[in-house]
């Protein structure tokens, strides 16, 4: 199984760090943010990665060059970054290196999501696709009331809402579905969800971040630091 990563964008949230240095490459606790998510591919055996790249790609590139230092093998798929393809687009580019069921990824996210539960449940289902769901925290303190009466505060509970985590198995046939240009998961999903054939898989409890703000980095620089998050 081969994983796709997106990692062409700009990272305007992280600025002034992404000004010259492509968002994937920005170090947590002195290592890439890709790079812990090679390493989780590597733990369930998935060695193939294509990177999906634009936004000084090239520095990507010579980091990790074609992968053999991690023991894996990597290719490169770039992108204009002044004409960038959204989220299906650089995937469907790539389309010459699709040769059976494979996974996207989202290049901003630090996770220990069971890849393997995954991957078995999406075969098991017979889905076209199946993304990874979390339970939103929610980002703010809660009031309970009794009627009128507060009965209790929470401080940023977990809420009944499943979020899109941002790591996908996807079918070959998926590829075809998707724009030249265009999002896949406003684009394609739903066309796959009124298929019946879109399915979810629940991986709540497990640790998750992206990183696509300074407060984000500043939290999972703390938590690998403190031993927070552990593959």
């Amino acid at each position: 199984m081969k994983a796709f990563i997106l990692c062409g964008g700009r990272g305007e949230r992280l600025k002034p760090i992404t000004d010259r240095v492509p968002k994937p490459m920005v170090p947590v606790a002195g290592k890439p943010i890709l790079e812990y998510q090679l390493d989780l591919l590597k733990k369930y055996g998935i060695l193939d990665a294509v990177l999906l790249v634009g936004w000084h790609g090239e520095a990507i590139e010579a980091y990790f060059g074609d992968g053999s230092r991690l023991g894996m093998r990597i290719d490169y798929s770039y992108e204009d970054p002044d004409n960038r393809l959204g989220t299906a687009g650089p995937i469907k580019a790539a389309r010459k290196y699709v040769d059976g069921t494979f996974l996207a990824l989202n290049g901003d996210i630090i996770s220990n999501v069971d890849i393997g539960r995954i991957v078995a449940f999406h075969n098991e289902k017979g889905c076209l696709g199946t993304i990874n769901m979390i339970n939103m925290p929610s980002p703010f303190g809660i009031i309970d009331l009794d009627g009128d009466r507060i009965v209790r505060f929470r401080e940023k509970p977990v809420l009944p809402y499943k979020m899109n985590a941002g790591l996908y198995v996807l079918e070959p046939e998926v590829v075809d579905m998707m724009p030249d240009v265009g999002s896949i998961e406003t684009d394609v999903f739903p066309k796959i969800a009124a298929m019946g054939r879109l399915c979810g898989f629940d991986s709540t409890g497990i640790y998750w971040s992206d990183v696509g703000t300074h407060k984000d980095l500043d939290k999972v620089n703390k938590d690998v630091l403190a031993g927070k998050f552990k593959l």
